[in-house]
């Protein structure tokens, strides 16, 4: 049985990680992925990792006729719902964060790097500044988005953590 390459990409992102929360959360994540196939979102106990929660963020994988994709917010923690200046529960991301207005990277951050772990299926971290208005005044945002695939292949959904460094509460 050959291990499947996600593992991998966890392994470098634990590697990577500067907070402890979002290493909790690949940790956790690495713990229930079998081998050979991507986790299903039935694997994802959110008690096993309670005091994430609030960092948690789950979206589902709408894969339209044209190829395209968009991400529907089905969960979204306290922390992360403070940080946001609009809703995000049961809205598409890509209505819910006014990226229209941004000139850096900071749409691919948010929408298509998604996009590459539902094509892929492999985990995504990153620390850095998004530059979109958040309500905490913090340097930067460290997150990991995982890939849950119901049938171990197809990313249907993808459940990210998220850590604002210097944020209140963070």
């Amino acid at each position: 049985m050959a291990l499947h390459p996600n593992l991998a990409a966890i392994d470098a992102a634990l590697a990577a990680a500067s907070s402890p929360l979002i290493r909790d959360f690949l940790t956790h994540m690495r713990a229930i992925h079998p081998g050979d196939r991507l986790p299903a979102r039935a694997a994802f106990d959110p008690m096993a990792i309670a005091h994430l929660l609030g960092h948690l963020v789950l979206v589902q994988v709408e894969r339209q006729s044209d190829g395209g994709m968009r991400f529907f917010v089905r969960v979204a923690g306290e922390v992360v719902l403070s940080a946001a200046p609009v809703p995000l529960m049961n809205r598409y991301i890509e209505s819910s964060v006014n990226l229209g207005k941004v000139s850096d990277d900071s749409q691919p951050r948010i929408i298509d790097v998604r996009r590459q772990v539902a094509e892929t299926g492999l985990t995504q971290h990153w620390r850095g500044r998004l530059n979109i208005p958040f309500r905490f005044n913090f340097a930067d945002v460290e997150y990991a988005h995982c890939p849950l695939a119901e049938d171990g292949v197809t990313v249907d959904r993808i459940l990210s953590a998220f850590y604002y460094h210097g944020a209140p509460d963070a």
